[in-house]
């Protein structure tokens, strides 16, 4: 990337792998720079500093997640199966999950607990209206979204860490079942 110009996109990006990679507390801008082959006047010039630069990679990450979110919650299928793909997205599929994992680990610092608190309401707002289309009372949606919620963040943490589930569709089904059944 040496000679090219630097976006402030280029700087959140990057800073999102840096999160991904070493954690929030790594995240600096001289380092950043030089994986991008840049000054860091360059960061500056987009960010006044690096909260500034925080803050963008957080809203970029987190407005991701909401976007995937509203175009899930679009999708023409009933409730359970709606979220069985959630499921099955996290558990089985197992998409790469280091910057919640990073997220998770930093939510010390106020502008990630922040971050994350919304995220958390917006997943818990999803999940809730499915398991209220699925018949649950309000009372008993809130809660099974909160379980649900609780233990797909957990598993993020022990599947980060390695711990080996030997059938992951089985795993998945089960807990679902758990959290499904009224």
């Amino acid at each position: 990337m040496a000679g090219k110009r630097r976006t402030k996109d280029d700087w959140v990006l990057a800073a999102l792998e840096m999160i991904a990679e070493r954690g929030v507390a790594a995240l600096a801008v001289e380092p950043l720079a030089q994986r991008l082959g840049a000054t860091k006047g360059s960061a500056y010039w987009h960010f006044p500093s690096r909260e500034a630069l925080l803050q963008a990679a957080l809203d970029r990450w987190t407005g991701d997640i909401v976007g995937g979110m509203t175009a899930f919650a679009a999708v023409e299928r009933p409730p359970d199966e709606q979220l069985w793909l959630i499921f099955s997205r996290v558990i089985v599929d197992r998409p790469e999950n280091d910057i919640e994992f990073a997220m998770i680990a930093a939510t010390d610092d106020p502008q990630v607990a922040a971050a994350m608190r919304r995220l958390s309401e917006g997943r818990l707002a999803l999940l809730e209206s499915r398991l209220a289309a699925m018949g649950f009372e309000p009372d008993a949606a809130r809660d099974r979204a909160l379980q649900m919620h609780t233990f797909l963040l957990g598993h993020v943490q022990i599947d980060r860490r390695g711990v080996d589930i030997d059938n992951r569709v089985a795993y998945a089904r089960s807990a679902f079942q758990l959290m499904t059944t009224r």
